[in-house]
Formats: structure tokens, C-alpha cells, sequence
């Protein structure tokens, strides 16, 4: 295990968490937190219930709707600003977390944490000085 040193800084994470509600709460030391529950339910669907929301079929069916392109098109927007001066101007933000949740955890959440995170990379890729990573945690898989 590679202890960190004065000289060596401990590398920054940004944590995308996936969680349902039905399961308790979202972490409270969430930097942003997407309620999902708002878009149209896989769970409902009895071919999509047993996937997950990284299923191709579970993206089409959320992407097929207005609100959810909608919501992937704002991330980019409200990501960058937000992780710009969460890791550069924040000493103090070692780890910052997203969380996104939905009813079970399983489905919305899942997609769009998914898709958070690759923003996320994509964005760290462009700032090589942010010195950080992307984890992501789906905190209710167990539980399906």
C-alpha cells in the first residue's frame, strides 16, 4: 500500500454514487445529489426489470424520452463548473462526491451515475492538474 507523504499530495476522487431511496438515504456528504425518480421507470417494464441501467436496453428506453436527453445534456454544464472549483479552489475537498438516486437504485440512478462519471473522466482528461480520479459505486446493487 503506497502511504501518502507531505511531498506526495493524496490524489483527489470524484465518487459517483448510484443508490435508491427505498434503500435509506442518499449520502449526505453528497456535493450534488439528482433525484431520478422524476423519469419514466424501467421497473415497470417486465424485459427491462431484471437489467441494470449500463443495459444498452435500459439506455434506450430512458434516452427514447424528451427529459432524460434533456437532463444528459445539462450534466456537462453542471459538472464542469462545479468539479472546476470543487478541485482547484477547495483545499478542503479531498473527495467529491455525486449521487444519483432513484427508487431502487437499480435502473435511473445507475444510468445516469454512468454517465456522470464518463463526463467526469472526460473532463479530468482535459485538466491533467486536477491529479484526481473517478470511482464509481452503485451502493445498492447487493440489494437487487
Amino acid at each position: 500500500m503506497k502511504q501518502e507523504t507531505a511531498s506526495a499530495p493524496v490524489r483527489k476522487v470524484v465518487r459517483v454514487v448510484s443508490c435508491g431511496f427505498k434503500h435509506g438515504a442518499p449520502p449526505a456528504d453528497a456535493a450534488l445529489l439528482i433525484d431520478c425518480r422524476g423519469f419514466k421507470n424501467p421497473h415497470y417494464n417486465p424485459k427491462l426489470r431484471p437489467k441494470t441501467g449500463a443495459s444498452k436496453a435500459v439506455a434506450d428506453f430512458l434516452t427514447a424520452e424528451d427529459d432524460v436527453r434533456a437532463m444528459l445534456a445539462s450534466l456537462p454544464h453542471i459538472l464542469k463548473p462545479l468539479l472546476t472549483g470543487l478541485l482547484t479552489r477547495s483545499a478542503y475537498h479531498k473527495e467529491v462526491k455525486l449521487v444519483f438516486a432513484c427508487t431502487g437504485g437499480k435502473h435511473r440512478s445507475r444510468f445516469f451515475a454512468l454517465a456522470a462519471a464518463q463526463i467526469a473522466r472526460q473532463l479530468i482528461d482535459q485538466h491533467p492538474d486536477w491529479d484526481c480520479r473517478v470511482v464509481v459505486n452503485h451502493r445498492d446493487a447487493a440489494r437487487e
